[in-house]
């Protein structure tokens, strides 16, 4: 199969019809994150899928979606052209349209092929088409999202699978099947000649003590290895959980030690952006009026007012002192007039004192002069007023209220203002430089937020990368790595240990076995059961060779798998070191793939490109082998496996 081209319709971020073209050989696509490249990788597998006829709408293209009126439809659809035994076409697609309540709906899920047959082209089940041109089996070893799925051999069944598919050993099963169920033609054989023996000793009298003695211990021990083959199978199934989960975690121990440094980062990051939010103050309305900032260009209206308030206090001021005076110089002129009127200058108010001014007015007399002062004569005038005057005085003095220049106090309120705005003038001066200040402040605030927030986008991004190259394993698991290690550890040496004891003790129960086996075979001798015994061996040792040469194709095929792993990863890894590939058989029956260097060591910590090649190696070569035995080929397609490589 050789992929010609293919058409990509309203998957995902693949908007519209888009068709790619293909050369022979190799084609790469490099772009940045989030160009497509995963959602093409998404396409191949959708297609490849033939399990399933279920419809996924998360596969919709978003932009074309949101396009949609009310009623209107538009479809998903990803056909594929190849090359197989002529051209060949399958196309995957279904419809989705948009529903009155504007809701995505989608139906008519069609999955076609068009096969050349040579003189016309048919139209076929898609799934079908592609099974027969594709098998179903081999698109495991097709599709590899991410570096750590590489490893083909870390699935159990893979060794086995390539190995039937690369080998005679398959032409094996209808004769002999290494498993439980024993349904080749020699297990059969096997145990019915043995049956036929057991019962031919029985019937010989002579022996039939001692053949029951041998046989019930034959059998005990043939359960004692039946329940340490059990126990086997479980220690080796917990053995290759716990051995499996170690090797994701220790192909990702890097990968948790940094993304727990990550979500540290994170968190700080985090924390500080959440600080620098809080610092940043943006209600200028309110710092308008509460802060005074509205008087922030006031100075010069306020030095301007006070000038005036000036201006105006002191011609107030030079007003009343005007008037003052010249109340104060007609009070004293008055007084003046009083205290000189006629030219005389009088005596004090209090002489003569009350009682003798009284005696005088009876008398009509002024006995100070001593002239007479008859009633309504001048002199007698003078002394009643003289006395009114000092019965005035004894009484409390009320000044005579004089009326203030100024009637209000307009312009005292303006210097209680000018002097309040005077102790604040140099705050009012300061507030452009405060609100520039501030507005800086916040400024510098959001510049370092978004700086944060751009090295929060970049770990983000480097998590995700980080993320996708460990698909297998969950984030939770990554941060927990280390705890688990310990676990795992100590279960998959637990079970080792047990393997290794079982192991032992399963070859010791058998030697016991073949011994009573050859006493009871030495019955068997001039009986009549000899032939029997004789028939029964002969199946044995077929079903031996058979079991042989199931190995020694196995060892065959990871020898010619070795052979030309090692060519691929000499080419992937020109003028650099590059190692020896050595795939070897594990006692749980699958494999492992290490990297030798020149003095036979194991590499133990290849840097992750050197991982890569030795993994993409393997997979080469099992194309090669495809194509050597099957006369066919079939594409190998890489999600991201090179992001660890230099730029060169």
């Amino acid at each position: 199969m050789r992929i010609e081209e293919i058409t990509i319709e309203n998957f995902r971020s693949f908007y519209g019809k888009q068709t790619i073209k293909f050369s022979d050989g190799l084609t790469l696509f490099i772009g940045d994150n989030g160009d497509g490249k995963t959602t093409f990788f998404d396409a191949f597998e959708w297609l490849f899928n033939t399990s399933t006829k279920r419809v996924d709408d998360s596969i919709v293209s978003a932009k074309r979606a949101s396009e949609l009126m009310n009623n209107e439809n538009d479809f998903v659809r990803v056909a594929l052209r190849f090359e197989h035994d002529g051209i060949n076409e399958i196309e995957k697609s279904f419809k989705f349209y948009k529903d009155n309540n504007g809701i995505i709906q989608t139906d008519n899920f069609n999955f076609i092929g068009y096969e050349d047959n040579g003189t016309e082209r048919n139209k076929v089940d898609g799934g079908i088409l592609l099974d027969r041109c594709f098998d179903a089996p081999i698109r495991k070893y097709s599709l590899f999202r991410g570096e750590n799925n590489l490893d083909i051999f870390k699935h159990r069944e893979a060794l086995k699978y390539l190995v039937d598919t690369f080998s005679e050993i398959k032409d094996f099963d209808p004769y002999y099947s290494d498993n439980e169920n024993k349904q080749g033609f020699i297990d059969y054989a096997v145990e019915k000649s043995n049956r036929a023996y057991q019962n031919a000793m029985r019937s010989d009298e002579k022996n039939s003590r001692q053949e029951k003695i041998l046989r019930f211990d034959i059998d005990k021990h043939k359960k004692d290895i039946s329940n340490i083959k059990d126990q086997l199978k479980s220690n080796k199934e917990n053995f290759h959980i716990y051995k499996t989960k170690l090797e994701e975690l220790e192909n990702c121990k890097d990968i948790s030690e940094q993304l727990n440094k990550y979500n540290a980062d994170l968190k700080t990051l985090k924390t500080k952006k959440d600080n620098e939010e809080s610092r940043v103050n943006e209600d200028y309305s309110i710092k308008l009026l509460d802060d005074n900032w509205i008087l922030c260009g006031f100075a010069p209206i306020l030095e301007e007012f006070q000038n005036k308030v000036n201006v105006l206090s002191l011609e107030k001021r030079k007003l009343e002192k005007e008037e003052n005076e010249k109340i104060g110089r007609e009070k004293a002129l008055s007084e003046v007039n009083n205290s000189l009127k006629k030219g005389i200058i009088p005596l004090a108010i209090h002489v003569p004192d009350e009682s003798t001014m009284k005696e005088m007015i009876n008398d009509e007399v002024c006995k100070v002069c001593g002239r007479e002062a008859t009633k309504g004569s001048p002199a007698y005038e003078f002394m009643v007023n003289k006395l009114n005057e000092y019965i005035i005085s004894l009484q409390p003095q009320t000044e005579e209220k004089q009326e203030p220049l100024f009637i209000n106090d307009y312009i005292n309120e303006f210097e209680q203002f000018s002097s309040r705005f005077g102790f604040e003038k140099k705050d009012i001066i300061k507030l452009l430089s405060i609100i520039k200040d501030d507005i800086d402040f916040n400024e510098k605030r959001k510049i370092k937020i978004k700086e944060i927030e751009d090295d929060i986008a970049k770990i983000e991004e480097c998590k995700s990368k980080l993320l996708t190259q460990s698909n297998s394993i969950k984030e939770e698991e990554l941060q927990n790595a280390y705890m688990n290690i310990i676990n795992w550890n100590r279960n998959k040496d637990d079970s080792k240990r047990q393997i290794e004891t079982l192991e032992k003790e399963e070859i010791r129960i058998q030697s016991i076995i073949d011994k009573l086996q050859n006493d009871y075979d030495n019955l068997a001798k001039d009986t009549s059961a000899k032939i029997y015994s004789q028939i029964h061996i002969a199946f044995q040792k077929i079903q031996e060779a058979f079991k042989y040469a199931k190995k020694r194709n196995t060892d065959d095929f990871l020898k010619l798998l070795q052979e030309k792993s090692n060519a691929y990863l000499k080419k992937l890894n020109i003028d650099g070191f590059y190692g020896i590939i050595r795939i070897r058989k594990t006692f749980d029956n699958s494999a492992e793939i290490d990297l030798i260097d020149s003095n036979e060591i194991i590499v133990k910590n290849e840097n992750e490109a050197l991982k890569t090649t030795k993994f993409m190696s393997v997979l080469f070569a099992i194309s090669e082998l495809t194509t050597l035995k099957r006369d066919n080929n079939y594409p190998l397609i890489f999600d991201a496996p090179t992001s660890s490589f230099a730029p060169q």
